[in-house]
């Protein structure tokens, strides 16, 4: 996954977005004598210092979060399910088999990839990796990647499985520029939860491009993938002899809400969906 690709989009800084931030520190300049170049310089270092952190961060470390946001380097959680069931023996293997075959065979998704998440928080005593399946589509004629990611946990004998489809946008070059040209506005507003590791500046300066086409596409990735994971996870629980009858019904629900409205709590699944698809990576949480 390339953070820089955005396929057919023209990703640049605006001469607009130039204008003015020129303009606009040009008078604080003049009306400061001078001083406010020096604040001006100093929190742009800072914020640019930070994001090349973050920027690189994710790119080398695509497997390590500290604490929190796990998958910030795909993206942000576009849709969470979760399904819960009793059974005394644990059908992993079975049910991400099948999920492995719907996913070949409706879309265009070739196979699904082992991954290991480690959290490497420092407050911890020893680092804590979990293992995760992941799955990932062609990105969208304007740079939007979708990634799935599957993973399955016991509590005795009840076992749990859930997916995310995570929607990832491009490093937006003029959303980089704003970030630094305007950070004497906002860095005090955002440098502790920063710090406390509740955000970062990655997403601030993801983009997932604003447009009808964009959107449809999105949408459609996104509903196939949980449309296609809903149908394989009836398959396998079907044939272990576990009752599916909830999750269809609940599957009925989830799929026929609009893909862009609130989080939706409904019994054994959890659906959380952006607001809006055009803004669905800038400032939140994996």
């Amino acid at each position: 996954m390339d953070l820089l690709d955005s396929k057919n989009v023209n990703n640049r800084i605006k001469k607009r977005s130039i204008a003015i931030a020129v303009l606009v520190h040009l008078y604080l300049t003049l009306g400061t004598l001078g001083v406010w170049l020096i604040i001006l310089t100093i929190f742009g270092l800072v914020t640019s210092t930070l994001l090349r952190n973050d920027i690189d961060e994710a790119v080398a470390s695509a497997k390590n979060f500290n604490k929190t946001l796990p998958f910030k380097y795909f993206g942000q959680v576009y849709t969470h399910i979760q399904h819960v069931f009793h059974h005394p023996i644990n059908i992993e293997e079975d049910v991400f088999a099948t999920i492995e075959q719907e996913l070949k065979t409706k879309t265009p998704i070739n196979g699904l990839e082992p991954i290991a998440m480690t959290d490497s928080d420092k407050d911890l005593l020893a680092p804590e990796q979990r293992k995760f399946l992941k799955g990932e589509a062609n990105p969208t004629q304007r740079g939007t990647t979708m990634t799935l990611i599957l993973s399955q946990s016991s509590f005795g004998a009840v076992r749990s499985f859930d997916w995310r489809v995570v929607v990832g946008g491009y490093v937006d070059k003029n959303a980089k520029f704003n970030l630094i040209a305007y950070s004497p506005f906002t860095l005090l507003f955002w440098i502790i939860p920063y710090i406390k590791r509740e955000t970062n500046l990655l997403n601030r300066v993801r983009t997932v491009y604003s447009s009808a086409y964009n959107d449809i596409d999105v949408s459609t990735q996104v509903r196939s993938i949980s449309e296609t994971v809903f149908d394989a996870m009836v398959l396998a629980l079907d044939k272990n002899g576990i009752d599916t009858s909830d999750l269809k019904a609940q599957k009925l629900q989830t799929m026929n809400i609009n893909i862009t409205g609130g989080k939706v709590n409904m019994g054994n699944v959890v659906q959380g969906a952006m607001n809006k698809i055009s803004g669905a990576v800038k400032g939140a949480k994996a």
